[in-house]
């Protein structure tokens, strides 16, 4: 039987580029030709059949945004070199302003059969203000023309921190929690330090991290209502709906990843392509597929329980006893003294973080990782 991976593609091409944004993103779609030339030829010399691909994941960058064909392009490369017949997930994230009949068509003529919308907030105001380019309205559009054309497993995102009331981060929860959706992700702001935005978002709109608990449990519970469960921190999913790609990161599977800083999963050994679209596309192909670091297997298991720890299942003792040979509680053992103090709960064979001690789950990790 063949060992079942993911495959993330990074197209980092943005019409704009937002204030809050660490990712490897770039505005020149001059590249464009360059640039997919170059994951083909990273995606061929990365090619293995005697694994069975079980989802297939676009993102970015705004994938939605670039040229058409360059969609095809890369979904024939993917044929061509890996089996794709076994997948059951393709997901493309999509900006609202940049969603088009003749995209939608092509992506389902693709297989895609999931949509991850960058919405961010429902407030106008607040999304001129942190450099997004869409209003809330052209998300409604796309959502619409995507249900007509028979997309029925979506996505939005919103963030978290924005530079805005709370009252306007509610009222984005509860307008996307009664559209036709079947996941939200809720994630927090990241500032980066010295930084006009950072500074902007600080001097004006500057939340306390109980105030943020207090928005997040806010978001949780109307979501809740609404019929989305969490499953992870940060996902939310209407049953049967939770995202089976990011499943596979959180789960310590592997993962083929192709495109500018992204990061793949092979066997024992996670390799990492150059962060800047010119120094990736400056490196020769041979470069790329080569390296990488070997993951030991106590770093795995520490990476297991890290990952697993985010979900709402938490960590299965008998998947992490068949994995790495050894128990659970005998890997870390700090784990029974935290369900003592009540900052782990054991459930039959699960090891979870309480709903109430998500908001110190690093601590509660860096109490229970075993470190060399």
């Amino acid at each position: 039987m063949k060992d079942n991976y993911g495959i993330y593609v990074h197209i980092p091409f943005c019409k704009a580029r937002c204030g809050y944004c660490a990712f490897s993103s770039c505005c020149d779609y001059a590249l464009q030709e360059t640039y997919f030339a170059k994951i083909c030829g990273e995606i061929t010399a990365r090619s293995d059949k005697s694994v069975a691909i079980s989802t297939v994941y676009l993102g970015g960058g705004t994938p939605s945004s670039v040229e058409i064909k360059y969609i095809d392009v890369v979904f024939d490369a993917l044929r061509q070199n890996f089996d794709l017949t076994a997948v059951s997930e393709i997901s493309v994230e999509c900006n609202p302003e940049s969603v088009t009949e003749e995209l939608l068509v092509c992506l389902k003529r693709n297989g895609v059969n999931r949509l991850s919308f960058g919405l961010q907030s429902v407030n106008d105001d607040t999304l001129k203000r942190v450099g997004r380019i869409h209003r809330y309205s052209d998300f409604l559009s796309a959502l619409d023309l995507a249900e007509s054309l028979g997309f029925d497993n979506i996505n939005a995102d919103l963030i978290l921190g924005l530079p805005e009331r709370a009252q306007d981060f509610y009222g984005s929860v509860k307008a996307v929690a009664a559209l036709p959706l079947t996941h939200v992700s809720v994630y927090a702001l990241e500032l980066h330090d010295n930084t006009p935005f950072s500074d902007y978002c600080k001097k004006y709109y500057g939340y306390t991290d109980d105030e943020l608990a207090d928005m997040y449990d806010s978001a949780v519970s109307i979501l809740a209502a609404n019929g989305f469960s969490r499953y992870e921190i940060s996902n939310f999913a209407k049953k049967g709906y939770e995202c089976k790609h990011n499943l596979t990161y959180w789960n310590e599977n592997r993962y083929y990843a192709f495109g500018a800083s992204a990061s793949g999963f092979v066997g024992d050994v996670r390799y990492t392509n150059p962060y800047g679209i010119d120094d990736y596309i400056r490196a020769p192909v041979a470069d790329l597929v080569v390296g990488g670091e070997t993951i030991s297997r106590s770093e795995q298991a520490n990476e297991y329980a890290m990952l697993r720890l985010r979900l709402s299942n938490g960590a299965d003792t008998d998947e992490f006893r068949l994995r790495y040979g050894i128990d659970f509680f005998d890997f870390f053992p700090n784990a029974l003294t935290l369900v003592k103090r009540g900052m782990l709960e054991r459930r039959g064979k699960f090891v979870i973080v309480p709903d109430d001690k998500i908001y110190v789950v690093n601590s509660i990790l860096c109490e229970l990782l075993k470190f060399d």
